[in-house]
């Protein structure tokens, strides 16, 4: 006697498969920011939140996300998972997905939001456009989420290959960087991996096996819990891996990887002697202002240390509760509150965008310069191939310089009223960057790759200006390339992602 739920295969008598549920916990690599809808908050692109206004991560996009890595992994995606790209002919039943997430909720019991802010640059003038300010709130790197994917069985297509190839798209997102969420992706927002992964396969036997919904707290550690209480194993992701059936993957991607370093100080090598001190300034969110006490210890300032010397104690008036800028630097929190300085990468990006257009029109490319910056880059129909973190700090070193400035009165040559102001830069430091291109063949990748490549090779010793005020001596920082160990060529790594 067979009962439902149950069927027999080779003679034996197997159970049927009734759910796969994914835990894991979503850890940020990166600033991520999901749109939301707050006409009254301070961000022009803010956050999405739910009904208690906390931060949430909706189950459509990671649905989204999670599709989008598998459209790249396999050839064809099942109906069972998504539907082809409507054609208008209303020939397309929607169904719902074998892939279930649920919404993503905080970790952490409290996240503090930042803001960043963001311009549009002029190619010609490498300055700010007019009218093009704008600022977005996001989440910090090091933030951590609730996931859970439910796979659901279908008629459509075997429960096994639904399986496999969840299995595959989750063994890229456990990688560093390996997932890619909200908006920015190519200019470093929303980098992140999965950790902590778990898979509970149910079957038929467990279909009442489900916990109270109606319970306050049940989150993924809480479900965990319930179903080892009840003698169901967990499986980790390798395990998982072994037992799923595999599947048939399309030809690897083009991927090329290269990085490097951002200096900013001043030079010790021969060229740089007397040649100055290159500061950098990218001008922070004026929320930043508020928490401008925290780079105290890291300010030079702006009385010579060698007055110092000759000065009492009581004169000298440098006081942490004075010192209030006007303008200050991005920045980002740290896990222990404090606040560090970054370079984001759609500043990167930016005038790589730039540099790349006046170097093809220097060259005299015309239309074949003008589709490497669309590819690389992309445009408002197509996203481009090309992907850049955030230049972050590569040790503690690191110092601000505080300016006193102020505006000179065309006509007389003396100080235009009451306009003197304080600005924060930076004085020393060393970032580190990481890019990535993607193309359907490894020839194409490292072929976009190259002139990338050539730019920094020939402008990157102080002539690729990075940031606001380089026609005031800010931004002529020096760009580095990574070099293998063994050899004298710049490291391009290709790669199957």
């Amino acid at each position: 006697m067979v009962f439902v739920g149950q069927k027999i295969e080779g003679g034996a008598l197997r159970m049927k498969p009734y759910r796969t549920l994914v835990f894991a916990h979503l850890v940020q690599d990166s600033a991520l920011s999901v749109g939301g809808n707050n006409p009254h908050g301070f961000a022009n692109l803010p956050l999405a939140r739910d009904g208690l206004g906390r931060p949430i991560l909706r189950g459509s996009t990671l649905a989204g996300c999670f599709i989008a890595q598998a459209r790249a992994l396999f050839p064809k995606l099942p109906s069972a998972i998504t539907l082809e790209t409507p054609t208008g002919k209303g020939d397309q039943k929607a169904t719902a997905s074998a892939w279930r997430f649920a919404h993503a909720h905080l970790l952490q019991m409290h996240a503090q939001t930042v803001f960043f802010q963001h311009v549009s640059i002029d190619r010609r003038t490498l300055a700010a456009r007019e009218n093009c300010l704008f600022s977005i709130e996001a989440l910090p790197e090091g933030t951590s989420w609730d996931f859970l994917l439910e796979i659901a069985p279908s008629d459509e297509c075997d429960f096994a290959q639904l399986e496999g190839m969840a299995a595959e798209v989750l063994a890229t997102w456990s990688k560093k960087g390996g997932a890619r969420i909200g908006r920015g992706s190519r200019h470093g927002y929303g980098w992140a991996h999965l950790e902590k992964i778990a898979i509970v396969r149910l079957d038929s036997r467990h279909v009442r096996l489900w916990p109270n919904a109606f319970a306050t707290g049940q989150r993924g550690e809480a479900l965990r819990q319930f179903f080892q209480d009840n003698n169901i194993p967990l499986l980790d992701l390798d395990s998982f891996l072994r037992t799923t059936q595999p599947v048939s993957k399309q030809a690897p991607r083009g991927y090329v990887v290269f990085s490097g370093t951002i200096e900013v100080g001043e030079r010790a090598d021969d060229f740089g002697k007397g040649y100055g001190l290159d500061t950098l300034s990218i001008g922070g969110h004026a929320r930043l202002q508020l928490q401008a006490n925290e780079f105290f210890n890291r300010v030079i300032p702006p009385i010579p240390p060698s007055e110092i010397h000759f000065k009492k104690e009581e004169e000298i008036h440098f006081k942490k509760e004075d010192f209030d800028p006007d303008f200050v630097i991005t920045a980002m929190p740290t896990p222990g509150g404090g606040l560090v300085p970054y370079i984001p990468a759609a500043s990167i990006r930016g005038v790589w965008r730039a540099g790349l257009e006046r170097y093809c029109q220097a060259l005299q490319e015309g239309n074949a310069g003008k589709e490497l910056v669309e590819k690389l880059f992309g445009t408002t129909q197509q996203a481009g191939s090309l992907s850049i973190s955030d230049g972050i700090l590569d040790n503690e070193d690191w110092k601000l310089l505080w300016q006193q400035q102020l505006s000179i009165d065309e006509f007389s040559g003396g100080v235009y009223g009451a306009s003197k102001f304080d600005r924060l830069c930076i004085a020393h430091g060393r970032f580190r960057w990481r890019a990535e291109i993607t193309a359907a063949k490894q020839q194409e990748a490292e072929k976009l790759a190259d002139p990338l490549v050539k730019m920094l090779q020939c402008l990157g010793d102080g002539h690729l200006p990075l940031g606001g005020g380089s026609w005031r001596g800010h931004g002529h920082i020096r760009w580095t390339l990574d070099r293998d160990e063994d050899s004298t060529n710049t490291r391009i790594i290709p790669k199957t992602p």
